[in-house]
């Protein structure tokens, strides 16, 4: 299968089209569109725009190949409803995505080997708690301050933060992955995740797994960079700070202010209230219901989620500095130039 072929499978699979479906769409039978799915038959100018059309989609997006790079998948977190077809789907999709963003730092000359994070030995959840709070050290933010901006933080870093598309709800099931790529420090998660405290816990647990050695096999992997997560997104001296070292019972306004300042879940901060010992069992259920109750599965008033601009940024330096076309530039972002030159509008 030709780059193209893929490209037009994929989009074909995306738009939840089967071949016979397709077939209808450009008048051809679904033997055809496979033929040009498996690179047997190259489309010409004309039979590509065919194929844009009738799939809504730009040109640039069937034309756009990228050398796929060589990804384990082994930090790759997801629900069991997610396999087949669109665990392959999403697995293609985000070794492009790396694929591109490994291409501009090339061209951008950034340095891989400067990119080295510390590794903490990890063999209880005690450590993964003191790993937490070395990292806040290395990243000179104090145990009583809230991250402001998770994904500048470990941008600034050099990990590379992807967040991936989710067309119709395709990829729900999909959690968050991270790994190494080319000596290159990687966290993919889900764009368009409407609660920013979610998205802020599962980048953090997602770091965790790049940086914890965890030796002990006991251990369960998923929890351990759980508990690092609320260690970074709640240290506990902020939490004793706020919460005091013991309490037998929390007001629900407590519980906002600390929400809104350090862009946690109300879930997460009574689980972490729990874990310190701060409220008792009891407490913990009550407090659970209360929520439940109150709020619902979805926060009425959700912290907002962060975005990367990163990617982007080093697109628009490499169109100004004259390294990459603007068409170039347009395909990376997959974006028209109309859009491309409108840009600063957004902003």
């Amino acid at each position: 299968m030709n780059g193209i072929g893929k490209n037009l499978k994929r989009i074909r699979l995306l738009k939840n089209l089967s071949l016979k479906d397709a077939g209808k769409l450009l008048n051809m039978t679904a033997t055809a569109i496979s033929k040009y799915e498996k690179g047997e038959i190259i489309p010409d100018s004309k039979k590509l725009i065919d194929f844009a059309n009738a799939y809504n989609v730009k040109s640039v997006d069937l034309l756009k190949v990228y050398n796929a790079p060589k990804m384990k998948f082994t930090s790759f977190r997801k629900k069991k409803r997610l396999t087949g077809q669109n665990l392959k789907l999403l697995e293609e999709i985000i070794q492009d995505e790396v694929a591109k963003y490994l291409e501009i730092i090339q061209m951008n000359n950034i340095d891989n080997n400067n990119i080295k994070l510390k590794k903490y030995s990890c063999n209880s959840f005690d450590d993964a708690e003191k790993s937490a709070n070395e990292f806040r050290n290395y990243i000179k933010i104090s145990s009583k301050q809230p991250i402001s901006d998770l994904i500048n933080t470990l941008e600034n870093l050099g990990i590379i933060i992807i967040q991936i598309k989710n067309p119709d709800n395709r990829f729900n099931d999909f959690d968050g992955l991270s790994e190494i790529v080319n000596n290159i420090p990687i966290i993919v998660l889900l764009d368009g995740i409407k609660d920013g405290a979610r998205q802020r816990f599962t980048i953090a647990h997602e770091l965790g797994h790049l940086l914890l050695n965890i030796n002990n096999e006991e251990l369960d992997q998923e929890k351990i960079c759980n508990r690092f997560a609320s260690a970074l997104l709640m240290p506990k001296e902020a939490i004793i700070n706020e919460f005091g070292i013991s309490r037998k019972n929390i007001n629900f306004f407590e519980l906002t202010a600390f929400k809104n300042e350090f862009k946690v879940s109300y879930a997460a901060i009574v689980y972490r209230l729990k874990d310190l010992n701060i409220i008792s069992e009891y407490l913990y259920k009550k407090l659970s219901i209360f929520l439940s109750q109150r709020i619902g599965k979805n926060d009425p008033k959700p912290i907002q989620p962060e975005k990367s601009y990163q990617f982007k940024r080093i697109v628009y330096k490499l169109e100004a500095d004259d390294i990459i076309s603007l068409n170039k530039a347009c395909e990376l972002l997959g974006i028209t130039t109309d859009e491309y030159n409108n840009e600063d509008n957004n902003y």
